[in-house]
C-alpha cells in the first residue's frame, strides 16, 4: 500500500514538474525569443559516454540537437518519445536532416551501458547517438535540464525495478541554447516543425 501511494505521489510530481517547465518556459521564452531565442538559463554544455567514445555537446555547435532522457527498459513513454522524434526526422528534406543531431541519454546507468543505449537509440534510427555515464554524471546531466528520475523497486518483476522520470524533448539550436521544449504528447509533427524552424534559423 505504502509503494503505491509513493508512487501516485511520484507520478504526480512527475506531471507537475513537466507542466512546471512547459510554463516556465512559456513566460521565459516569449520575451528570451525576442533577444536571444531560447532558454540560455536551462540545460548547458556536457560530457558523456557513447559505444564510440566520449560525446560533447559541443561537438555538435552549428547542428540542432534534439535531446531526450529516458531509459532502454522504458515500456511505454520512451518508445513513443524516440518513435515520434524518428517521425518528425523522416519529414525533413536530406538537407535539413544533415544539420540534425538526436542524442538520447539514459537516466539508468546502472543496467545501460555504452552498447546497450548505443543500439537501442539507433534502433529508432540510425542517426542517434546513446549516451550513458556515472551516476553521478547523469544526474548533473539532469539536474541542468530540470529532468528528475526515481529507481522504483517492482517487486513482482523479473526487471526488479524501473525508473519513473519527466519526458521532454530538448531542442537544442546551433548555438548550444535549448530553444524549444517539445512535450512526448506532441506529434511527429510538431517535433518536425520545431526541428524545421531551429534548422531555418
Amino acid at each position: 500500500m505504502k509503494n503505491n501511494v509513493k508512487q501516485i505521489l511520484l507520478i504526480a510530481v512527475l506531471a507537475a514538474v513537466s507542466i512546471g517547465i512547459g510554463l516556465w518556459a512559456g513566460m521565459q521564452g516569449k520575451p528570451a525569443k525576442q533577444e536571444t531565442t531560447g532558454y540560455p538559463d536551462l540545460g548547458g554544455d556536457f560530457t558523456l559516454t557513447s559505444d564510440k567514445g566520449p560525446v560533447s555537446l559541443h561537438d555538435f555547435k552549428g547542428k540542432i540537437v534534439p535531446i531526450y532522457f529516458g531509459f532502454t527498459h522504458c515500456p511505454d513513454v520512451c518508445i513513443t518519445s524516440l518513435s515520434g522524434i524518428a517521425a518528425g526526422l523522416k519529414q525533413l528534406t536530406d538537407e535539413q536532416r544533415a544539420q540534425v543531431q538526436p542524442l538520447f541519454i539514459t537516466i539508468d546507468p546502472e543496467r545501460d551501458d555504452a552498447a546497450r543505449v548505443g543500439e537501442y537509440a539507433r534502433y529508432f534510427d540510425p542517426s542517434f547517438i546513446g549516451l550513458t555515464g556515472t551516476l553521478e554524471e547523469i544526474t548533473q546531466v539532469a539536474q541542468k535540464h530540470f529532468v528528475i528520475f526515481e529507481k522504483v523497486k517492482l517487486d513482482d518483476s523479473e526487471m526488479g525495478y524501473t525508473m519513473d522520470h519527466s519526458s521532454i524533448v530538448y531542442v537544442v539550436g546551433k548555438n548550444g541554447i535549448i530553444r524549444e521544449l517539445v512535450h512526448h504528447s506532441e506529434d511527429p509533427e510538431e517535433i518536425a516543425g520545431a526541428l524545421r524552424d531551429a534548422v531555418a534559423e
